[in-house]
């Protein structure tokens, strides 16, 4: 009942984190002066574990003519921080009583997300002659009519966010599980393997660095947009700045994004690869080589091999997740007279096939670079004190 009841906590306050990051960045956004900020807040929680959103607008007065539309976007800020929260209760306690606590947290998200997706509704007011957009190679912005003739609302369905929950809390599981299966990733995080005094105390400032780091990355990202955009970048900083990271090391490995909208404003640029973003992966591989490195004793260039196989898997997998996590997509229909008629769909993909091939490779060449690099400052700083 003790490790029941630490699995109930922890799904409660990984859901309490999502909930304040969700707020956080909505209000940020200056969501709370258009609309509901509580029923926005349950609604970006439900898309930030694969839930979808439906918005609609009907003529005021009242003609048989409605627009329909769906968002499917998952703001990853939002997931990472319920993830992170609920990894990091789940693996403080020992590995015996994990599959009780995971078992309780994998049945009480679902529920308490379900929760969420329930009052995830309200109305969407719009500004008055506001422009739609549209396609900049093909000109024009057709815009809306004045806000007084529309009224629009949104809303949340329950069974996808039920189902989204209930994959999220299982992968959250899994990676506590291999968390626990292998000591060098137990060391780092739970800290509980060993009874080395020295070795204990230094495996717990490598989880509080490991912590820190996440935190003060995140917390620089937000600062930085608040600084160079203001507030509402960043609310937008909050809300996806995994799904900007991804896009950067994504673009810097050389693969690019593509926007595509099909209907009334078609057109597919791309977000081409290379330029700054290159170095910004570079360095940020790099970085991921000297932690990665391989501290077997013996030849450097065969632990620079040993490097690269582990950081080249690890690397591909991390790099084509987020790029299906990352896809974001809008689709509008008209409905009129019991008939439907699709009007617009815009999409943001990566290829993930290509994502995995270059997380391979950047990874491999990063673990190799990064151990040498590491060995070579080693050797440098020794000879210096001597």
């Amino acid at each position: 009942m003790r490790e029941a009841g630490r699995g109930l906590v922890a799904a409660v306050a990984a859901l309490l984190a999502m909930a304040v990051v969700a707020a956080a960045g909505l209000a940020l956004l200056g969501a709370g002066r258009g609309g509901d900020l509580g029923a926005l807040t349950a609604a970006a929680v439900a898309l930030a574990v694969g839930g979808t959103a439906e918005v609609g607008a009907t003529p005021a007065a009242g003609l048989p003519v409605a627009v329909r539309g769906g968002i499917e976007v998952m703001p990853l800020g939002v997931s990472l921080a319920g993830a992170a929260v609920l990894a990091w209760l789940l693996l403080r306690r020992r590995e015996s009583g994990l599959l009780v606590r995971g078992a309780v947290a994998a049945v009480a998200l679902p529920i308490g997300l379900c929760a969420f997706a329930l009052p995830a509704r309200g109305k969407l007011p719009l500004p008055d002659g506001v422009a739609t957009g549209g396609c900049v190679r093909s000109g024009g912005s057709p815009r809306l009519p004045r806000s007084g003739a529309l009224d629009a609302g949104f809303s949340v369905a329950a069974g996808p966010t039920v189902v989204g929950a209930a994959v999220w809390t299982l992968v959250v599981l899994a990676a506590c599980w291999a968390v626990t299966r292998f000591p060098a990733l137990t060391r780092v995080v739970s800290g509980k393997a060993g009874s080395n005094p020295p070795y204990h105390s230094r495996r717990r400032r490598g989880r509080r660095t490991l912590w820190w780091l996440a935190g003060g990355s995140a917390v620089l990202g937000v600062a930085a947009a608040w600084a160079f955009g203001g507030p509402a970048a960043a609310g937008a900083v909050l809300l996806v700045l995994p799904q900007l990271v991804f896009g950067v090391l994504l673009l810097g490995l050389g693969v690019p994004w593509t926007v595509t909208t099909t209907g009334l404003a078609s057109c597919a640029p791309d977000l081409p690869p290379g330029g700054l973003a290159s170095w910004v992966t570079a360095a940020v591989l790099l970085a991921c080589g000297v932690a990665a490195r391989s501290r077997r004793p013996g030849d450097p260039l065969r632990r620079a091999v040993v490097s690269a196989a582990r950081l080249a898997p690890a690397a591909a997998a991390v790099l084509a997740a987020g790029t299906l996590l990352s896809r974001a997509s809008l689709e509008v229909a008209v409905s009129a007279f019991g008939m439907s008629f699709p009007v617009f769909d815009a999409r943001l993909t990566a290829n993930p096939l290509l994502a995995l091939v270059a997380g391979l490779a950047g990874g491999a060449v990063a673990g190799f670079a990064g151990s040498l690099l590491a060995d070579g400052i080693s050797v440098s700083s020794r000879a210096w004190k001597r």
